[in-house]
């Protein structure tokens, strides 16, 4: 199966394909709505041939379908029909559990999306959970705006790698994981990793949008097969 990934963040829209290595983007922010994202997806991408969609969305998703707007985005993502705007079967997915999915080995993983905010979901077994620990206080902050492209730009790389090695072992002890993978754009910023800590990477969507139609349930009926996900 072919499969177009939509990796949709606060500050781009990163699209992939199974078949191909290449990648390519447009620029996202808080005027992008459904409507313009699927137009602009399909001008971007309108010589790839696909025959489904995996999509990232950066907000709650329940069910297989976005419950809420996305904070960095426009209105109107909760009750869009994006198989129908697209023409094709769409299977959505929190974000960062796409990423957690194609970064997942074995055991109990956490997943930190460093970005424009702090993503984050869990998997252990079969279950895969989104989270959104970036909502927690680090001292008079939430460690989305310590952790995000807000705290790297006003501390600075050499503080806001101390916060990462505060931080991230905190959040892996709390919820019992035994290994981190820390994805984002920021990640390239850090030198030295926390024990227990490695890098995923933007492409690792692709190998959670296979593993999303190939290997776990439709989300929209989320009782089904041996996964569950919420």
């Amino acid at each position: 199966m072919e499969i177009l990934v939509i990796d949709i963040g606060g500050s781009s829209v990163k699209l992939w394909h199974t078949g191909h290595q290449e990648h390519r983007k447009f620029e996202s922010g808080k005027a992008l709505a459904p409507d313009a994202m699927v137009q602009q997806t399909k001008e971007t991408v309108k010589d790839w041939s696909y025959e489904a969609i995996a999509l990232g969305i950066p907000c709650r998703v329940n069910g297989g379908r976005p419950v809420e707007d996305p904070h960095n985005l426009g209105a109107g993502w909760v009750g869009y029909n994006f198989s129908s705007a697209f023409g094709q079967p769409v299977r959505i997915i929190n974000d960062a559990c796409l990423q957690a999915l194609g970064s997942y080995d074995n055991g109990r993983m956490l997943f930190l999306g460093l970005g424009t905010a702090v993503g984050s979901a869990l998997i252990a077994d079969h279950l895969l959970l989104s989270l959104d620990l970036g909502r927690l206080r680090f001292g008079e902050q939430r460690v989305y705006e310590v952790l995000g492209d807000k705290g790297f730009e006003e501390l600075g790389a050499k503080k806001w790698q101390k916060a990462v090695h505060e931080i991230v072992p905190a959040l892996q002890h709390a919820v019992m994981a035994d290994y981190v993978v820390l994805g984002g754009g920021n990640v390239k910023e850090i030198e030295e990793l926390p024990d227990g800590v490695r890098r995923g990477h933007n492409r690792t969507v692709v190998d959670g949008a296979r593993r999303l139609w190939e290997e776990l349930p439709d989300p929209a009926k989320p009782t089904t097969g041996d996964w569950l996900v919420y």
